[in-house]
């Protein structure tokens, strides 16, 4: 009987270190909580004037979250919690884009209009769930388990849902709920999938032996079916085809620094779980016919329902749905290349899209309104502005001399050297799929500079100069998409030292 007490001992105390050990690897999101606890104290204690304080503990909590991650920067992969969690090199990146993302969305928002200003910094709600959906990405980057993958997507997914819907506006409400009810169904089918994994293993650890000679021995329909249901949640975070069709309502109706977050920081989360994914599942399953489908929807119904949108938000949105396709085939060529090629697109991504929004946000600020028109000769009255978003449209497009290029150029040519290694000729097919809808990309993006610089402004346009502050944000913001293409081995040389093994 002492026996088996001290041997219960030594295994509690085991945990216990085990534990201890891997919170302070968790610092990152240590903060984060914190930050999310001071921003509701300081709600509760202060009535008045708290856009200052409220400023101060998001910005230093997200900077100093990231700061943390670059801190723990290193080549090892470290096991934590029992393996539930996996530290590499390759999350603490991510971790680092999402904090300067988070500080971005914060910038946006204190210079944006002044219904904006209110709703980010008058009370605590809207900070609070921007932490929130912060440390779930967070996680998301790092979990080895199941469980760990469902709860930290519906932590994104519940603070995203509340930050669409927050106010009582009727067209944020509908488009909210039109979220959430998206949201909740994708999420029923991936536990759905997820069961069927367990069950055909009975374990919820992915990189457990028992979870792939469990996967191995299942017959291929059933095993299909369960991967295709897991997959599900993960498609609806990264905003891919078919879960896309909440993206455009819920662009265009929440508050522009909400969606400059939405087109990111989740896509590129949930990206990383699709990789883990397909990493640990056997070689027996064959994922390329799958995701090959749902990239090549996802580029052609993104691109094309672009091409006829009025709205630069709704644009952005099924932007980033063919987007979603070039950022799958990464995952899809299952190689090396692909995987720097994929990081390298996702990180260009987030600038892009983070450059974008913040113009647009400034162009809302003058006219009122995200309507493609309401860009109208805005290029000629504010030049500098204008040639900043032509530099960003022209990058999100994937022409030089912008980092979009490179990016796009490293995606098509891993997927190349893929089909050249596998003679695979679904690699074929998206490689032609992909190039043709790069080419019907440049339709819907350069719709944008000639609104600003080859209509005439409208009669009853506001007259402006734009604000000096606003032009150096917007300058450091796309300064890196000049440097990444003329500089691309900066990157690359990052790229190279990326563990890519969980």
């Amino acid at each position: 009987m002492r026996a088996v007490l001290a041997q219960q001992n030594i295994s509690l105390t085991n945990f216990l270190n085990q534990v201890t050990e891997g919170l302070g690897y968790l610092l990152p999101e240590i903060t984060l909580v914190a930050t999310l606890i001071l921003l509701l104290l300081f709600d509760l204690i202060f009535k008045k004037n708290k856009a200052f304080g409220f400023t101060a503990i998001a910005s230093i909590g997200f900077a100093l979250a990231g700061i943390l991650a670059l801190l723990q920067w290193s080549s090892e992969t470290i096991s934590l919690f029992g393996g539930m969690l996996s530290l590499t090199n390759f999350s603490l990146l991510l971790k680092v884009a999402f904090s300067f993302g988070g500080l971005v969305t914060l910038l946006i928002a204190w210079r944006g209009k002044d219904e904006i200003k209110a709703e980010f910094f008058k009370s605590g709600e809207t900070l609070i769930m921007l932490a929130a959906l912060l440390l779930g990405a967070f996680f998301m980057t790092m979990t080895m388990n199941l469980l760990l993958v469902y709860v930290s997507i519906e932590l994104v997914s519940i603070a995203s849902y509340i930050l669409t819907g927050l106010t009582g506006d009727r067209k944020r409400s509908e488009a909210g709920i039109k979220y959430l009810i998206f949201g909740a169904a994708s999420s029923a089918i991936m536990l759905y999938g997820m069961s069927w994994l367990y069950g055909f293993t009975g374990t919820l650890q992915l990189d457990s032996d028992s979870f792939y000679a469990g996967l191995t021995a299942v017959p291929m329909l059933p095993l299909i079916i369960a991967m295709v249901l897991t997959l599900a949640g993960f498609l609806f975070k990264l905003g891919a085809f078919p879960l896309h069709i909440w993206s455009p309502d819920v662009y265009e109706a929440t508050p522009t620094p909400i969606v400059a977050m939405f087109s990111a920081i989740p896509k590129l989360a949930a990206l990383t779980i699709v990789f883990r994914l397909v990493q640990l599942t056997p070689d027996t399953f064959d994922w390329v016919p799958i995701l090959t489908i749902v990239a090549i929807a996802s580029m052609t119904v993104g691109n094309f329902s672009a091409l006829w949108q009025k709205d630069a938000k709704r644009m952005l949105a099924y932007s980033s749905i063919a987007h979603a396709g070039f950022l799958l085939v990464g995952i899809i060529t299952h190689s090396e290349t692909g995987n720097e090629a994929m990081l390298f697109y996702g990180l260009v991504y987030l600038i892009m899209n983070f450059a974008a929004f913040f113009l647009i946000n400034q162009f809302e600020s003058i006219t009122g309104s995200t309507k493609i028109d309401s860009l109208k000769g805005l290029g000629r009255s504010m030049p500098f502005a204008g040639v900043l978003m032509v530099l960003v449209m022209v990058s999100l497009t994937g022409l030089p001399p912008t980092a979009g290029f490179n990016a796009k150029l490293y995606i098509f040519s891993a997927l190349w050297e893929a089909f050249g290694q596998q003679e695979n000729s679904w690699l074929l097919w998206l490689f032609i799929f992909g190039l043709f809808n790069t080419v019907v990309s440049l339709f819907y993006y350069l719709k944008i500079p000639y609104m600003l610089f080859f209509k005439e402004l409208q009669p009853n346009a506001i007259q402006t100069k734009g604000r000096s502050a606003d032009y150096i944000i917007g300058t450091l913001l796309v300064l890196p998409l000049l440097l990444l293409f003329f500089r691309s081995d900066w990157f690359v040389d990052l790229m190279n030292t990326i563990n890519f093994v969980f």
